[in-house]
């Protein structure tokens, strides 16, 4: 599909944005907070994941890991981190579909830009955004910035990478991007190897441009198993940083088939768009979980006797459809009017055999009565379908007022089956069989404003405002569970207010922003009425935040980037499952502060290299309320030398070597016999060395 390419590295309010418009637009006439990051500024600072490449964007962080492997992340932005509060989209498609976001697949070769909306997307992407939108987009077929890489690192790790453009055929460009990363971490038994291809080819075909998309990810995982635990007020930090508690020949491998086909042209009618895309993802799993309290003095170097931790293996399989069509028709010269339809479809299912083992103190699994017993046997399945007509209009008022405002109509229906089989005893028992099933029809929306207050030359000042509507269907892990209950989906509402001034001929950009988040209709507990406490619907979260970006041009080569962030996220109405009510305490996981600078010196021979320190405040690790973790700072740095076609970079990332919890485990307190909360920890030190060639 063909995009507008950003100008100038970074996010410059010039930079158009496909993102909230489907069509190319400039930032500065977008009245909600959008950064563009070009794909350049993440080579030359040497990101490679979603933390480090989001590292120079307010509020929003990138933090690394997480239940989906190593190879994974969840972000966080408005102070919400939830693996599917926010949308990522790559190359215009869900990436993740109906589900959740597939971060542990993303690699960042051949990517072009990438592009952050903060907030909901409620009309063009619907009941799938809630927090935010993550766009990554490559380079066009047929354009890619063709180079060639090698790297190697610490901790065992390499590399190899190309993006090329591949011999045309007629009209028809073709370009492709492919890799080899293995990394390798501090911790125990920890990596993963990313094998990825994604080809892009795209042709005139008279009536229309025709493309298609393939991507395929073969990605085996050795998951962490260092995580904090934490059972109510009592943390065991006296747990090794670097152990890993999984049992032997833990695994999380993945592969994942991605296909997509689409049709740009231009008729009477206006701008038109039909896309299709098939996703088909294959998991094969096998990882355990402690349990709380093991650690009591024993002559076996504190683990005690019986079995301390729970795993599971299992196999899982989804698959994803996506189909668009949009039409954006200019009604006069100062109204754009954009109108489709879409469908997103998710079929999931798993298998999963529950059992229990036993570890040493440093990590190394051993026999004892009971271990790898097929305890509980389980299977669930979950089929989703999300449909919406939606609306969108885009009008200047005047040449200072901008209006922008749009409209969907929702259908989202959900339908959930599961089997558990109890083994524990002489002969097995189905101890769980059911299913469940929910429709819903409901509209979102955005309305907003943008006022240019004042321009002289190429500075300016924009003020901007927007209300968004939208709700969205619970999460799905596809945890090896059986119990299915389809709850009703969560609603949200968002106000937001700010401003975009651009200084000293365009050297200073400023962003700044307020906003306030209202969910409602979300996960709470409550009984039953026969002393039994369930998840059911009525909790309520409120996000509020200030957030300030600032860029500059400090000379032809050298750039600067400022951010500051400070949100108040809190649980407005939320029971928790033991009855007790924590509402009005800050939500968990989530940051008072969140800072950040940068220094990127660039420049084509010579002499480049890049330091970007962050700062996230301190945060409660539970609802309750009753543990508090502190603020830490993390230091990535690059310096490297171009000459000719070559560049020799070396990047450093968590120079201060910083293991703090960033990312609740939602598997840990699923699977722990004694429902111990577990974090994952922010990753070790690393250096890699990369050697690069431009064609």
């Amino acid at each position: 599909m063909g995009v507008a390419h950003a100008e100038n590295h970074g996010a410059s309010f010039d930079a158009l944005q496909v993102t909230a418009t489907r069509e190319p637009e400039p930032v500065d006439s977008i009245p909600a907070s959008i950064t563009v990051i070009d794909g350049a500024d993440l080579r030359a600072r040497g990101a490679n994941d979603l933390r480090t490449a989001l590292s120079l964007v307010v509020g929003v962080e990138g933090t690394p890991g997480g239940d989906g492997g190593p190879a994974g992340s969840v972000p966080a932005i408005w102070g919400l981190r939830e693996a599917d509060a926010f949308l990522l989209v790559v190359d215009h498609v869900p990436w993740g579909g109906a589900f959740n976001p597939a971060t542990p697949s993303l690699d960042l070769t051949g990517v072009e830009r990438i592009e952050i909306l903060r907030g909901a997307a409620p009309v063009m992407f619907g009941a799938t955004s809630f927090s935010g939108v993550i766009n990554v987009i490559h380079f066009d077929a047929g354009r890619a910035s063709a180079t060639a890489s090698m790297s190697a690192g610490s901790h065992g790790s390499y590399g190899a990478a190309a993006m090329l453009n591949l011999p045309a055929i007629g009209n028809y460009r073709q370009s492709v991007a492919a890799s080899i990363d293995e990394r390798g971490y501090a911790d125990d038994r920890t990596q993963f190897r990313r094998y990825h291809v994604n080809y892009r080819g795209a042709a005139d075909l008279g009536f229309a441009n025709g493309w298609v998309d393939g991507d395929v990810s073969v990605l085996p995982q050795e998951p962490a198993g260092n995580l904090l635990l934490r059972d109510g007020a009592t943390l065991y930090g006296a747990l090794p940083v670097d152990a890993n508690y999984n049992p032997a020949g833990a695994k999380l491998n993945q592969q994942r088939y991605h296909l997509a086909l689409g049709l740009d042209g231009a008729n009477r009618l206006g701008r038109w768009s039909a896309t299709l895309a098939v996703t088909r993802t294959l998991d094969d799993i096998l990882r355990g979980f402690l349990r709380g309290a093991v650690f009591s003095s024993s002559s076996d170097g504190g683990i005690g006797d019986g079995l301390q931790a729970d795993g599971y293996s299992q196999s899982r399989g989804i698959t994803d459809v996506y189909v668009d069509a949009h039409v954006t028709t200019q009604l006069s010269p100062a109204l754009n009017l954009t109108y489709g339809v879409d469908y997103l479809y998710g079929s999931g299912s798993q298998h999963a055999v529950n059992f229990g083992y036993c570890v040493h103190a440093d990590g190394v699994e051993f026999s004892c009565d009971g271990a790898r017993h097929a305890d509980e046997i389980v299977r669930s399945s979950d089929v989703r379908n999300f449909a919406g007509l939606y609306s969108q209009v885009d009008w200047a008022v005047t040449a200072r007022v901008g209006v922008f405002a749009g409209l969907r109509i929702n259908h989202t229906r959900e339908t959930a089956s599961g089997e558990a089989i109890d083994n524990t005893g002489p002969s097995p028992v189905v101890a769980f069989d059911g299913a469940d099933a929910l429709s819903k029809t409901r509209g979102s929306g955005i309305v907003g404003v943008n006022w240019r207050a004042w321009s002289k030359g190429s500075d300016a000042v924009t003020l901007y405002a927007d209300y968004r509507n939208t709700y969205k269907p619970l999460a799905v892990d596809f945890g090896p569970e059986a119990e299915v209950e389809v709850l009703k989906p969560e609603t949200a509402q968002s106000v937001e207010v700010g401003a975009r001034m651009r200084w000293l001929d365009g050297k200073l950009d400023l962003d700044t922003s307020a906003f306030r988040m209202d969910f409602k209709n979300g996960l709470t507990y409550a009984d039953d009425g026969a002393g039994n406490v369930g998840p059911t619907n009525g909790g309520q979260t409120r996000f509020r935040g200030i957030e300030l970006e600032i860029r500059v041009a400090l000379s032809a080569n050298l750039r600067g980037i400022a951010h500051f962030a400070s949100h108040d996220a809190r649980l407005v109405r939320y029971t928790r499952d033991n009855g007790a009510d924590a509402s009005g305490n800050r939500l968990e996981m989530s940051p008072r502060q969140l800072g950040g600078i940068g220094l990127l010196y660039t420049r084509a021979a010579g002499f480049n290299g890049s330091l970007v320190a962050n700062y996230s405040g301190r945060r409660m690790l539970n609802k309750s309320n009753s543990v508090e973790a502190g603020g830490y700072s993390t230091l990535d740095g690059s310096i490297g030398y171009g000459l000719g076609k070559w560049r020799l970079q070396l990047n450093a990332y968590n120079l201060t070597d910083r293991r703090d919890p960033v990312a609740e485990s939602e598997l840990q307190e699923q699977i722990s016999a004694t429902h111990t909360a577990g974090y994952y920890r922010l990753p070790g030190r690393q250096f890699i060395f990369t050697a690069s060639v431009d064609f």
